[in-house]
């Protein structure tokens, strides 16, 4: 009886502290996806157990996030929290009021359609021998049948975007350490130049369109390719779908298994005690296991990464070996394998050109 009494005198309490004390609007913008920002706000809802806030959400597109923040802002939109890129660009800067919160460390990994594929590729010529074996015409034939159709290709196995640095660089790290310096070893540069350019002309390769993230991911679900290169925020989108996937480290080439790193960041575009408080707990140990619980994004917590080694967790493995890509890095991978390469490819230069235009842009980018 007396705890029903304290019970009812509890919860009257809390209405009335909620009547008299409204919750206070934190307005958060994100790029996350529609599946990681279901898990922002599993992990956000506990706080509001504790605390009088209320969260607005609002996701945009990753692709041009931070042009699109600044024209909220342009416009009055109160935003106090934004999650963006590491790759800050510096006009951006003026808007941040506080040091940035480091959310997670992406890079890239391996997955593969386990019930196609029981043992992934361990090196990159294993994956080319399965790529090579593996896609088929119509009739049934590979590559290396002399009736082989090239035209009329019917199963792929192996989704590469060719046009993006990003990805690539996994591809040209692993055969070369040294391939975002000046020390980039020519003939192993041309060596894997010029067996991409072997799997596209042949048709081993899907041809990419420009919004080629969401066809490779489509592609994966479907079935319509084995294996491709992504990373861990993409895990829930297949595990919504059903998708029974396994995860690998990027196939070794002759300097080891490399990827790109970067990373995702919480940022305080309005100071207020109350965002302030909220950006303490974004950056906590127990939120970075949540965020690793329900969106598979691992925060660059060192206790955390201590007990992820120890499980043998594969990203985890792989961002050990992983090259933080800065912005300038970032820029002419994206400008030499968004033009050059596919000049390349399509024959409008040879690999020694290839080769003297990569090197140019690494001499540029390390004297400015």
């Amino acid at each position: 009886m007396k705890f029903k009494v304290v019970l009812i005198i509890f919860i009257v309490v809390l209405i009335s502290i909620y009547a008299i004390f409204p919750r206070k609007n934190i307005n958060i913008v994100t790029q996350m996806s529609e599946s990681e920002t279901k898990g922002l706000e599993k992990i956000l809802n506990s706080y509001k157990l504790f605390h009088m806030v209320k969260f607005n959400i609002e996701r945009i597109p990753f692709s041009g996030h931070f042009s699109r923040i600044k024209q909220l802002l342009d416009l009055n939109r109160k935003i106090d929290i934004a999650r963006v890129d590491i790759k800050t660009p510096e006009w951006f800067e003026s808007y941040i009021k506080d040091k940035p919160i480091l959310q997670s460390v992406d890079c890239l990994v391996m997955l593969y359609n386990k019930k196609h594929i029981k043992k992934p590729p361990q090196t990159l010529n294993e994956l080319w021998d399965y790529i090579e074996n593996n896609t088929k015409d119509i009739y049934g034939n590979n590559i290396n049948s002399p009736t082989f159709d090239k035209n009329k290709i019917e199963d792929y196995v192996f989704y590469m975007p060719y046009n993006s640095g990003w990805w690539m660089s996994a591809i040209f790290l692993s055969e070369d350490k040294n391939f975002l310096t000046s020390n980039v070893n020519k003939k192993r540069f041309i060596n894997i130049a010029e067996k991409i350019k072997f799997l596209y002309k042949n048709n081993l390769i899907p041809k990419i369109t420009e919004n080629f993230y969401d066809d490779m991911i489509n592609m994966f679900v479907r079935g319509e390719v084995d294996i491709i290169f992504n990373g861990p925020w993409s895990f829930s989108t297949y595990k919504e779908k059903g998708f029974d996937f396994g995860v690998s480290i990027i196939p070794s080439g002759i300097d080891g298994s490399f990827s790109p790193m970067g990373g995702q960041q919480w940022v305080l575009l309005n100071k207020s005690s109350e965002a302030e408080k909220v950006m303490e707990y974004l950056s906590k140990t127990e939120v970075a296991k949540k965020f690793y619980k329900y969106n598979n994004t691992i925060m660059p917590d060192e206790k955390f990464l201590e007990e992820l080694d120890k499980k043998e967790d594969i990203v985890a493995k792989q961002l050990k070996t992983a090259i933080k890509i800065d912005k300038k890095t970032d820029y002419i991978l994206f400008k030499f394998f968004s033009t050059d390469f596919i000049m390349y490819l399509n024959d409008k230069m040879d690999s020694e050109e290839l080769y003297n235009r990569w090197l140019k842009y690494l001499i540029h980018h390390h004297f400015n």
